[in-house]
């Protein structure tokens, strides 16, 4: 009898540890299905519209840098591959996408007293940005991210929904009203 439990055992528990689970795992993105959620390089939006930029080399790493020189940083880029951005540690993080474009994605630690962090793209480079300490909490709540000569503020105005505001070194801002999701 105990050489047929322990030859039934190892069968059955695979059963046993799916029946327990309280949810099922959400099926993987290809990196395809990944590629075209988040967009290719090259894009930008302007008024809402997907507009096609000249492409330029892209970077898949994010650093503290200043946009490449004559950059318009209040024309952002779809943030394309961000396979080796760092965002740090982090207890959550949010993504604001316009006009079906993903266009910054911010995280934060669960330290209250850390800063968090964000990316964006411009000039076919991916560019990271600070936040003031508070956390993912202050991520989620919204915040200002600080890139060298430019800033985004993201606020939320609805379940799911929010406005993000460039502002460049020169004052110049520009708005974009759509989807501000955070897990």
């Amino acid at each position: 009898m105990r050489k047929l439990a322990l030859l039934v055992l190892p069968l059955a528990l695979p059963f046993v540890l799916a029946a327990c689970s309280s949810q099922e795992p959400a099926p993987a993105d290809s990196a395809e299905d990944f590629a075209s959620r988040v967009g290719a390089p090259g894009t930008s939006t302007t008024g809402g519209t997907a507009v096609v930029v000249a492409p330029q080399t892209v970077e898949t790493t994010a650093a503290r840098i200043a946009p490449p020189p004559n950059t318009d940083v209040t024309q952002l880029e779809r943030l394309g591959n961000i396979g080796g951005v760092d965002l740090g540690p982090r207890a959550g993080g949010c993504t604001f996408s316009a006009a079906g474009q993903e266009m910054l994605v911010a995280a934060g630690p669960s330290d209250r007293s850390l800063p968090g962090k964000a990316t964006v793209r411009a000039g076919g480079k991916l560019i990271l940005l600070d936040a003031p300490p508070g956390g993912y909490d202050q991520v989620k709540a919204g915040t200002t991210f600080n890139g060298e000569g430019f800033s985004v503020l993201v606020q939320p105005t609805g379940r799911d929904t929010g406005q993000m505001t460039i502002t460049d070194v020169q004052g110049r801002q520009k708005s974009f009203n759509g989807r501000w999701v955070c897990s």
